[in-house]
């Protein structure tokens, strides 16, 4: 165990990263809404709502306090829906997305792994989501226990004002826990992770179990790529090296 003055804090991204749920997003509740109005959820479909779902999670072009109600009515004229009509279908979307988001489940392991950082290695752990604080708890609904051993250390994007890849939500973080940017690790599953990480001066990881490819998570370029945050504790040495390295 590190001595205080060398303390380490984990810093998750939520959806795609302890969550099991992208598919949910890209596939499963778009598909429920074109079978509510009658239509069949096509692959050209399926490519759009994925670039609007990635702008939404990815706060590259849907900024806002927002960004996936917004994302969901750029999808409305994919099913043919008057403007006259888009209220009628945000909140059939939004019945969809309630009833499936307290459902999803947690990649297999990250449960162990959080154990292994909080009991193990005293190590605080908070998350920093696009989601909002009240999103945030609808998905742990069912299990709001799970979120007790984070101690209150939620970031959501409106509890910011600028969410990722802004570093506001990691810096508060920083602040909150008293360990600066530099003694943090940034674990997410898409390109704004990396990048808030970066520019907060955190180490940073990115994790394939979420919305990006090998490839797209290259591009971003984190410290370290994973599969999932289970193979977070067996390259704890090499993640401590590289801390130590920045400091």
């Amino acid at each position: 165990m590190l001595p205080e003055s060398e303390k380490i804090g984990f810093i998750f991204d939520l959806d795609g990263t302890l969550l099991q749920n992208i598919n949910f997003f890209l596939r499963d509740m778009p598909r429920q809404v074109a079978q509510f109005y009658g239509s069949e959820f096509t692959p050209e479909m399926e490519t759009f709502v994925k670039s609007m779902m990635f702008e939404a999670f990815g706060g590259s072009k849907l900024k806002g306090k927002t960004p996936i109600l917004r994302a969901i009515l750029k999808t409305a004229k994919l099913y043919n829906i008057p403007w006259y009509k888009r209220l009628q279908f945000l909140k059939v979307n939004y019945q969809v997305y309630k009833k499936g988001i307290t459902n999803m489940s947690l990649i297999p392991g990250a449960e162990d792994i959080l154990n292994v950082l909080t009991q193990k290695n005293n190590f605080p752990i908070g998350i920093c989501t696009t989601s909002s604080e009240e999103e945030i708890k609808l998905r742990f609904q069912n299990r709001p226990e799970f979120l007790d051993r984070f101690n209150g250390a939620l970031i959501g994007r409106d509890t910011v004002k600028n969410p990722k890849p802004a570093p506001e939500g990691i810096l508060k973080l920083s602040k909150k826990w008293g360990i600066p940017p530099n003694r943090l690790v940034m674990v997410g599953d898409f390109s704004a992770d990396v990048e808030a990480g970066k520019n907060a001066g955190t180490t940073t990881i990115g994790v394939l179990s979420g919305f990006c490819t090998l490839e797209t998570m290259k591009e971003a370029n984190p410290d370290f790529i994973f599969q999932d945050v289970t193979k977070i504790p067996e390259n704890l040495p090499d993640i401590l090296n590289k801390i130590q390295e920045s400091v």
